[in-house]
């Protein structure tokens, strides 16, 4: 055993420093390990990381690249499917009326101004609304926009367009630019060629603004109000101020109706659509163009995964985005999405209400659904 002074006894005993006394070639070849076994965990995250990324980026390129399917219905296939799917939604209206709280109505169905649906829930989250479309839609939502404008709604010079469910004006200015393009300007008379309607003041004060940046005042107003009774309105401005109720939209006054992501939070369906059959005019060229959320029920992959993806994936962007403000928010739109008829089925209680679908074009796997409709026409007298 080594010889230590007095006094140092326990730190001599310990012996030199390990880098004095283990040899230089022995701790070049430990250091040389390490970062091999460092690199190699670092390849096996990148693998891993990669092998789980591709499902899906594959998805998200797949969504790209789709090619929308349309699907061609007439009035036989409709008045079939609207005679079978009378009774239930009847059921459904009886449950609600005796507060049954297992009915999709009673549970999502009530209009309070405070309620899942209404525009005080959108009250909450008008201030990520817009960006949290984006990451919800992968970006798409603008697309699926511009299609319900560009080859739904056909417009014309002239046309009047009533946008239900403005919210912050997305549909109302892509209708007003197509507006513009066929000679469309501000009225003299004070009667815009877009007015957009929705319930909520937040969404509707940020799409005012939008409205005056893009410099479309006098063509696009947004009011409040509300789709299962536009008889009456109130205008509002960029700071949120309503003004005084004042007469809605007058009978046989509207060419084209557009209405995206909005008809799932109407109590009563049916009576929104009945409003549309009053507002529009009764000619040929009269749409009313629905977009909306569906569950994809294919059994494809992409479609499964489509299925996940509003199931678990849009709730955690809105606990996200509104840093947990807004969960309960989102958490029913995952739920109303889950409650929402199956394409089909809308369209046939579209049709009930005098609304004849045309066609119904299905986005994103399933998930998004454009509803075209017109005026049906009137029963010839027996």
């Amino acid at each position: 055993p080594p010889t230590c002074p007095v006094g140092q006894t326990r730190l001599c005993a310990r012996g030199p420093p390990l880098s004095r006394g283990f040899p230089k070639a022995r701790v070049r070849r430990l250091i040389v390990f390490a970062m091999g076994l460092l690199g190699g965990c670092c390849k096996m995250g990148c693998r891993m990381a990669v092998a789980f990324g591709i499902v899906p980026l594959s998805v998200i390129i797949a969504v790209f690249l789709e090619t929308p399917v349309v699907l061609e219905l007439d009035d036989a296939t409709l008045s079939a499917r609207g005679a079978a799917g009378a009774a239930p939604e009847e059921a459904a209206d009886a449950a609600e009326s005796s507060g049954a709280a297992s009915s999709p109505k009673a549970e999502f169905g009530t209009a309070v101004p405070e309620g899942f649906g209404s525009g005080g829930m959108f009250d909450k989250i008008a201030f990520v609304y817009d960006s949290t479309n984006k990451w919800m839609s992968l970006g798409l939502d603008q697309y699926w926009r511009k299609t319900l404008v560009e080859q739904c709604m056909r417009l014309e010079q002239g046309d009047r367009v009533l946008d239900l469910a403005t919210g912050t004006a997305d549909v109302s200015l892509l209708a007003a630019d197509q507006l513009r393009a066929l000679g469309a300007q501000a009225s003299s008379d004070g009667t815009p060629a877009v007015l957009g309607i929705d319930p909520s003041s937040e969404m509707l004060r940020r799409g005012v603004s939008k409205v005056e940046t893009r410099g479309f005042e006098g063509v696009v107003k947004l009011v409040k109000g509300d789709a299962q009774d536009l008889t009456s309105v109130r205008a509002i401005d960029a700071a949120g101020t309503l003004s005084e109720p004042t007469s809605g939209v007058a009978d046989a006054s509207i060419d084209k109706i557009s209405m995206s992501f909005g008809i799932r939070n109407v109590p009563d369906r049916a009576k929104a659509f009945r409003e549309m059959k009053r507002v529009l005019k009764a000619k040929d060229t009269s749409r009313v163009c629905i977009l909306e959320f569906s569950l994809p029920d294919g059994e494809k992959l992409l479609s499964k995964v489509a299925k996940m993806f509003i199931t678990k994936v849009v709730p955690f962007i809105g606990q996200i985005a509104t840093m947990n403000s807004g969960a309960a928010e989102y958490e029913y739109l995952e739920k109303s999405i889950l409650k929402f008829p199956k394409p089909v089925d809308f369209a046939a209680s579209m049709a009930r209400e005098g609304l004849s679908v045309s066609s119904i074009t299905s986005f994103a796997f399933g998930s998004v659904h454009l509803y075209a409709a017109a005026p049906a026409a009137p029963t010839a007298a027996a």
